[in-house]
């Protein structure tokens, strides 16, 4: 049985169902049916709807016919970079790129565009500029990155162009699209702390912000730069600034505050820091700001004759299973002192590792007065200067009294955050734990590979840029009490792909199946999902015989 295209005198074609059959070993055929004129048949649509009816009783033959005229090279990332747009877009993000971008108008390419592809490739395939330019867009879907080939040059120009309007970038970053949550409210909490972001490089730039200092990586073979940053209690960016290499991290208070007071007309906050960050400038720059402070405090720092009472446990009161609290005047302010069985018992556990190493090290090299670098190793030794160091057994003594205890100093008063509640606050501190975990782990903000201070501070834009989208996400599904996170959920939106089928002379753009993941992400985020069919490209196929 086969289709049969006959023509009439006149020369129209019709569609006929013929049968072929064997009578006395000679081929005959028998028409069963005649479906009617052919162009009658295509310009009514009538043939196509024919052709669905009749294949759903031959998909099999259906298979077979199409991978004889599909092709599929190779699929591109989708998911990751529409989540990313749409949540631009949500933030107003994208209009202020738009903005920038409208007011130059001699650009080559579109900066807009060039800044979203960069944060895009945060989540999807953190690389270097170089590398986004030459690779990492062959493998986004065309219809979402209205990009090319990026030459190096226009991607080094697009971030300086942010570096010209980062102020204008970060207003709209912390306003958060008009929400302005933080400031709105009579009472909230902001946590500041500060990490090391390190480069490929042993050079160092007088002057600049690329220096070698403190690493805390662990990494003082190379130079980098410290970020100062502000979250609130969603773990969202609020302020944050770069710093040289060098800079102590109590000293970047001061202007991290200038800057954040400057920027924004705030209510009253509460500032919380850790113990590296306790220091008279510091004290005296919060109160200037009138911003209330809980900042942790190193007790053993405090002149013993003033701390001969700090480790007096008779003095607390029990709050709970191994855990002891007590306050006292300090100063003009209060001084909440904690006594906790889990500090304890991981204090005395970091001490017998620091002994440990110490031990080893004098075993192997007796006269080690070289490799003693790191202060938690002097404290613990005698003998150092004359070239005969050992273990000194007193200061060991000394630091098991102070096992299990903490300080934590505000100026709140006790009506308005009662010690529990001053405690509680400080251990928020996490929060911004996380967002230094998740900028240096999955969005790789370092190493770094610009050399100039405008784009090391770009490229760090970026980064926050990215960090602040991916924090939104998370409140979104801790709202939602979802049982997937962030990280869980770009992982899964990398195997939502576009993927282009030839078929003869079109090409039709598909998306495949979402994962579970990904589905669920979408739902809490109320973005629809892309279209099952993206695009189709070039003329309908029909087949004549």
């Amino acid at each position: 049985m086969f289709i049969r295209v006959n023509r009439n005198a006149k020369g129209r074609a019709y569609l006929q169902i013929v049968r072929s059959y064997r009578e006395n070993g000679k081929v005959k055929q028998e028409l069963l049916f005649t479906l009617g004129r052919l162009d009658t048949l295509v310009s009514t649509g009538q043939l196509e709807a024919i052709v669905t009816a009749l294949s759903r009783y031959c998909a099999k033959q259906n298979l077979i016919d199409l991978t004889q005229d599909v092709s599929i090279e190779k699929v591109y990332y989708l998911g990751g970079a529409h989540v990313i747009r749409r949540l631009l877009e949500r933030t107003g993000l994208a209009k202020c790129f738009e903005a920038i971008e409208n007011r130059h108008e001699r650009l080559e390419m579109s900066w807009k565009e060039i800044i979203t592809a960069m944060v895009c490739s945060r989540f999807i395939e953190p690389c270097s500029k170089r590398r986004l330019g030459k690779e990492w867009l062959k493998k986004i879907y065309p219809g979402l990155l209205n990009l090319g080939d990026i030459p190096l040059t226009q991607l080094y120009r697009s971030m300086d162009y942010l570096h010209t309007h980062r102020a204008e970038v970060e207003t709209v970053l912390f306003q958060r699209n008009g929400e302005r949550d933080l400031f709105n409210q009579v009472l909230d909490v902001v946590f500041y702390d500060t990490t090391t972001l390190r480069f490929e490089s042993v050079v160092a730039e007088k002057e600049r912000l690329r220096q070698f200092g403190y690493s805390k990586e662990n990494r003082s073979d190379c130079t980098q730069v410290v970020l100062g940053l502000l979250v609130d209690r969603d773990g969202i960016p609020v302020g944050y600034q770069l710093f040289p290499g060098n800079t102590y991290d109590g000293k970047s208070v001061p202007a991290l505050l200038e800057k954040f007071k400057e920027k924004f007309s705030i209510g009253r906050i509460i500032f919380v820091a850790d113990r590296g960050m306790l220091s008279e400038a510091n004290l005296a720059s919060l109160r200037q700001a009138q911003m209330p402070f809980i900042i942790g405090m190193r007790l053993w720092a405090v002149p013993e004759g003033k701390r001969k009472d700090f480790y007096n446990k008779a003095a607390y009161r029990s709050i709970g299973k191994g855990l002891k609290i007590r306050e006292m005047r300090w100063g003009e302010d209060r001084l909440i002192l904690t006594w906790s069985q889990d500090r304890a018992e991981k204090d005395a556990q970091a001490r017998e590792d620091t002994l440990e190493r110490i031990r080893q090290k004098l075993k192997n090299y007796p006269n080690a007065k070289r490799f003693v670098t790191r202060s938690a190793y002097r404290h613990y030794l005698k003998g150092l200067d004359e070239g005969n160091p050992t273990i000194d057994y007193q200061a060991v003594d000394k630091a098991k009294r102070r096992d299990g205890f903490f300080g934590i100093l505000t100026d709140l008063p006790a009506d308005e955050l009662i010690d529990q509640e001053i405690v509680h606050r400080y251990k928020e501190l996490w929060r911004i734990e996380d967002a230094f975990g998740e900028m240096k782990g999955p969005l790789e903000t370092r190493p770094m590979f610009h050399w100039t201070d405008r784009r090391i501070e770009s490229h760090v834009l970026v980064c926050v840029l990215a960090y602040y989208l991916e924090a939104i996400i998370t409140r979104v599904f801790r709202q939602k009490q979802s049982d997937i996170t962030a990280t869980e959920f770009f992982r899964s939106l990398n195997d939502v792909h576009a993927v282009p089928i030839q078929v003869r002379s079109s090409k039709v753009w598909i998306r495949n199946e979402l994962p579970t993941v990904a589905a669920k992400g979408y739902q809490h985020l109320q973005i629809k999902p892309p279209h099952r069919i993206l695009e189709i490209i070039g003329p309908p196929v029909v087949t004549q015989n």
